[in-house]
């Protein structure tokens, strides 16, 4: 028997059954973050690099990159910058 959206929201929190009955596919969090960015914007990677939402909770993901790890930090000064903002 096929479940409907409603059966399937009622599983809290899902499981992985009940995901891929949902339809998705098993992927990371980063992933799943970069194709919400992609939809958000009509699926167009473009309008992703050029977001404004600054307030948006994964507009620092966007890129499909976790940019407070410090292996991604491009240079020492960016990891700086950051390290003396947070302790503000």
């Amino acid at each position: 028997m096929t479940q409907t959206r409603t059966e399937l929201a009622e599983v809290w929190p899902p499981t992985a059954a009940v995901a891929k009955t949902a339809g998705h596919e098993r992927k990371s969090p980063m992933k799943a973050i970069r194709e919400k960015c992609l939809d958000c914007c009509s699926g167009q990677p473009s309008e992703v690099r050029l977001c404004e939402s600054v307030k948006c909770p994964l507009w620092v993901f966007r890129s499909g990159t976790h940019p407070f790890t410090a292996a991604k930090m491009k240079n020492r000064s960016q990891e700086q910058d950051f390290t003396e903002s947070e302790a503000a």
